[in-house]
């Protein structure tokens, strides 16, 4: 039977599929397969505990609970029945019910802590942690998550069933690259960040070139920033802008890559190449094609994100 949408001091229960993105380009139609069972264990859980689901987020789902320990319980009983590695992320706060759907500062919250985890992980923020008696919980220790103002108190459930070893978390303190955080917010291009996005998962290279001045570099970043998270290995940022020759270009990118290539593990990661406008203009996409053949033969099963004034993908 489904519960009603709870008010007031609500706990939320964010769900992703690990690696979902590779399962659906090496085989569409078994992903098809396992995520609706995935979305029928899932919902299961969540309604036998007395949670309402109350969105669908592709290959993931939104949940909303009266009870903190009841929250837990429907994620521990999910994560012993799914086949597929989901990251669980739960939050506890007041949020507005408008729509059949909430809004508030909690759902961020839920949703940047499932981000930080892996595969099979259950991971709760402090404000639902400090709620709940007789649960097995171990502290990870305060995090910078992305978008939230302040460092975030994080736990990992620990019970029966579940696995207990996973990798450092995914967090702006523990990520590995060097992509500079963003000083504003990047505001009226959401259809061009949703276009470089798409393209950057579905092509090798990626080039965006313009006129000074127009922010193409603005957008990468903040592209890469989005796409942090799908890339276990970081996202780095290579400053060129002393580049004066196309000598010095592929000199200096030789000299780069390499010293970055040992600290990751050769598969995916993404890279962004920052060019100086003059050498652009006079070789907008030569330059950076070379750029990335080079790097590919160092890795092979590189993906890249290049921009003129330049990016490159892995």
């Amino acid at each position: 039977m489904t519960a009603a949408a709870p008010s007031g001091l609500v706990t939320f229960l964010f769900t992703d599929v690990a690696g979902s993105t590779r399962r659906w380009e090496a085989d569409a139609d078994e992903m098809r397969i396992a995520l609706a069972a995935h979305d029928e264990v899932l919902r299961g859980a969540i309604e036998a505990h007395g949670g309402w689901l109350f969105k669908h987020t592709g290959d993931g789902v939104c949940a909303a609970f009266g009870s903190p320990r009841s929250a837990v319980d429907a994620a521990v009983a999910a994560q012993r029945a799914l086949e597929l590695p989901v990251r669980m992320g739960l939050a506890t706060g007041e949020a507005e019910l408008r729509g059949g759907d909430y809004f508030g500062a909690v759902l961020n919250r839920a949703a940047r802590v499932m981000a930080a985890g892996h595969g099979g992980q259950i991971l709760l923020a402090d404000s639902t942690a400090g709620l709940l008696s007789g649960v097995d919980l171990v502290d990870l220790g305060s995090r910078r998550l992305r978008d939230v103002p302040t460092p975030v108190g994080v736990f990992q459930v620990r019970a029966p069933g579940l696995a207990t070893d996973f990798p450092p978390l995914r967090t702006l303190d523990t990520s590995p690259g060097n992509l500079r955080r963003a000083t504003s917010s990047l505001i009226g291009r959401e259809s061009e960040l949703d276009e470089v996005q798409a393209a950057i998962k579905a092509h090798r290279l990626v080039t965006l070139t313009g006129v000074g001045g127009v922010g193409q570099i603005r957008l990468a970043l903040e592209v890469a920033a989005r796409l942090v998270d799908e890339f276990p290995d970081g996202v780095w940022f290579f400053e060129l802008a002393a580049v004066r020759r196309s000598g010095d270009n592929r000199r200096i990118a030789r000299r780069s890559l390499p010293a970055a290539g040992h600290r990751l593990r050769a598969h995916r990661r993404c890279r962004t190449f920052d060019h100086l406008s003059l050498f652009t203009r006079r070789r907008p996409v030569s330059g950076c094609a070379e750029t990335a053949s080079r790097r590919d033969r160092y890795r092979r099963r590189a993906r890249t994100s290049v921009t003129c004034s330049c990016h490159l993908r892995r």
